[in-house]
């Protein structure tokens, strides 16, 4: 048997995407652990040295405050009661999550990001599961995770502690039992997700796009039945979960200063308004941007900018930046456009692709057209997954030459290699 036949027999071997995913994920644990406790003052002693990096200013320290410990001053919550929560804008779990870390590990940079190194890896994971779900291949499912693992904007929030990778797992992972014919288990997972960031509601009317594309010649009798089931489990456990969370850490709403105590309700109206008053009437200001120009990484995400030394004499600036790999980019709409194609002519994949993008994407347009909300392009984690299926469709397709996946996957690389945090180039501002 020669070297071209015995290599084609490799990769007809079902393990061998399986194996690969497990490389992918431990690949992508390792880059974003690397470094994971930086910056850091010199000297590095104690949690004060410690940069906290964008919002982990807010959720750290909500963390912080629930587990009774002192804020630095000047820092939001330093002032704000103990055992509650003073981030009542958003859910409990995540930081609930990074205070029980604090109580494991000591407050620091580990146990405040441990979380979303976890959690991003069960992203990746859940990627595979969510794309073997929607009947693609091994081989695509495992390009379409390998993209996740590979894009900045998901390395960046898989390694701070923010909100936004939690959520996207519990998404990820809802709509994989969901595709599985689990409509129950899924609205547990989608119920508890809602508890770290209410934006995970959008995979309802994902999960609708698809029903209605999928059962259009068929009727919705079957697919009603298990959407609701889903809504209904996802509704009762969102709210269970917020009154235990509610009584484990009370939220607290500093502009008031009054504890919300009415209940899970109260608390849902208390997160809703106040996302209802973030505006934006005369524009995108700052690191603001609209959802449109996501698209085209018109405004990345500055997370942090650090100075360091390379040489004797000169410096670098390094920025800590979040943003959508440009060569994904370059192909996204071409490939969520094959995949409206393929959705029309009944192929459950390119369904998907399309009922995420869509699902998850216009409700950020609508809000921005009509109520001038306020939006960043970090919130393009939620979107991406619709992306990273579209794009694995697309450069996995019969015709599509090996060399043109290859060389792309290449470009794909060098664009992680290069929006790497902390990647110093000398002398030059690297972007």
């Amino acid at each position: 048997m020669s070297l071209a036949q015995r290599l084609r027999a490799a990769a007809q071997a079902p393990w061998l995407p399986i194996a690969l995913l497990a490389v992918v994920s431990v690949l992508s644990l390792l880059a974003r652990a690397a470094w994971l406790s930086d910056p850091c003052a010199n000297p590095c002693r104690g949690p004060a040295a410690h940069s906290l990096i964008f919002d982990e200013l807010y959720y750290v320290n909500a963390a912080r405050r629930i587990d009774g410990l002192p804020v630095p001053p000047k820092q939001p919550y330093a002032g704000d009661p103990a055992g509650q929560d003073s981030n009542s804008e958003h859910p409990q779990l995540v930081k609930l999550v990074i205070a029980g870390a604090i109580d494991l590990f000591g407050d620091g940079p580990f146990a405040w990001r441990i979380g979303s190194l976890l959690f991003g890896s069960l992203a990746i994971l859940g990627m595979y599961a969510l794309a073997r779900a929607a009947e693609a291949g091994r081989w695509c499912s495992l390009l379409a995770a390998t993209l996740m693992a590979s894009d900045n904007l998901l390395l960046v929030a898989g390694r701070i502690a923010t909100l936004d990778i939690y959520v996207v797992a519990f998404m990820i992972w809802a709509a994989a039992l969901y595709l599985r014919g689990r409509p129950v288990a899924a609205g547990v997972v989608l119920g508890v997700g809602a508890t770290a960031k209410l934006v995970a509601p959008y995979l309802l009317l994902v999960l609708l796009l698809f029903e209605i594309v999928r059962c259009r010649r068929e009727g919705m009798r079957l697919a009603a039945r298990a959407l609701s089931e889903f809504t209904v489990v996802a509704v009762a456990v969102y709210f269970a979960v917020l009154a235990a969370f509610d009584r484990i850490a009370p939220p607290y709403d500093p502009q008031t200063g009054r504890t919300i105590t009415a209940g899970p309700l109260a608390h849902t109206e208390r997160i809703l308004s106040y996302a209802a008053g973030q505006t934006s009437p005369h524009g995108p200001m700052g690191i603001a941007s609209y959802p449109w120009d996501w698209l085209v990484d018109l405004r990345p995400i500055n997370y942090l900018n650090v100075t360091v030394a390379s040489g004797s004499s000169r410096t670098a600036t390094v920025h800590f930046l979040g943003l959508i790999s440009p060569p994904m980019l370059l192909f996204a709409v071409p490939a969520l456009l094959l995949a409206l194609r393929g959705a029309w002519r009944g192929l459950e994949v390119d369904a998907v692709a399309v009922a995420w993008f869509c699902g998850t994407w216009l409700p950020f347009v609508a809000l921005s057209l009509f109520w001038q909300r306020t939006s960043y392009l970090y919130y393009m984690v939620i979107v991406m997954p619709g992306i990273y299926l579209a794009l694995a469709r697309g450069f996995s397709r019969p015709w599509m030459p090996r060399w043109a996946l290859g060389s792309w996957l290449v470009l794909v690389l060098a664009a992680v290699v290069l929006s790497y945090p902390f990647l110093a180039l000398p002398a030059i501002n690297v972007w």
